[in-house]
C-alpha cells in the first residue's frame, strides 16, 4: 500500500512540474494575449521591473504605453496575433535564468498588414516560476547590455528582421 501511495505521489508531482521551456512559452503566450486584447494590466505583469524603474516607473511607462496604443488604434491599427517560437538554451547568470525566444507580431493598419519578427529576452529571478520579457527590437544590443549588466555575455541575442509590409489594395472607385 505504501509503495502504491509513493508511486501515485511521484506521478502526481511529475505531472505538475513542467519543463522550463513550457513555462516560458506559456507565459509568453499569456503576455501576447493580453496585448492582443488590449489588457495592459495583465500585460504589465510581464515587464522587467528594473527596466520599468529605469524608464521612470510604472505610472510613467503606463502613460506612454497607453498613449502609444491609443494613437495606434486611432489610426486604425490592431494587433491581430502574436506567435512565439521555442526558447533557446537557458543560461543562469547572477542567480537569474535567462533565454531568448522569437516572436512574430501580426499588425493590421488601414494601409497595410505588417508581419514583424523580433526576439524577446526572457528573465526569471525565482527559478523559472515567473518570467519577464523584453522586446530586444526596442534597444540596441549595447544599450540593453549597458542598462542591464546582469544579462549574460553568453546569451546570444539575434537581430530582428525587417518588417514585412503588405500594402492593402485601394478599393475601386
Amino acid at each position: 500500500m505504501r509503495l502504491l501511495l509513493l508511486i501515485l505521489i511521484c506521478i502526481g508531482n511529475s505531472a505538475v512540474a513542467q519543463p522550463l521551456s513550457t513555462v516560458i512559452k506559456t507565459q509568453a503566450i499569456e503576455m501576447g494575449k493580453a496585448l492582443v486584447n488590449n489588457d495592459m494590466t495583465a500585460f504589465k505583469k510581464f515587464m522587467y521591473p528594473k527596466l520599468v524603474q529605469m524608464e521612470g516607473g510604472e505610472k510613467k511607462l503606463s502613460l506612454l504605453a497607453d498613449s502609444a496604443l491609443l494613437m495606434f488604434k486611432s489610426m486604425g491599427g490592431t494587433v491581430n496575433k502574436i506567435i512565439f517560437g521555442n526558447p533557446a538554451d537557458i543560461i543562469t547568470n547572477e542567480k537569474q535564468l535567462q533565454t531568448t525566444l522569437s516572436q512574430t507580431i501580426y499588425l493590421a493598419t488601414v494601409f497595410a498588414d505588417i508581419e514583424y519578427e523580433t526576439t524577446l529576452l526572457a528573465l526569471s529571478k525565482d527559478g523559472g516560476k515567473n518570467w519577464y520579457f523584453i522586446d530586444t527590437s526596442l534597444f540596441r544590443e549595447n544599450d540593453l547590455r549597458t542598462k542591464l549588466p546582469e544579462i549574460s555575455t553568453n546569451l546570444v541575442i539575434p537581430k530582428s528582421a525587417k518588417p514585412k509590409i503588405i500594402p492593402k489594395s485601394k478599393p475601386a472607385s
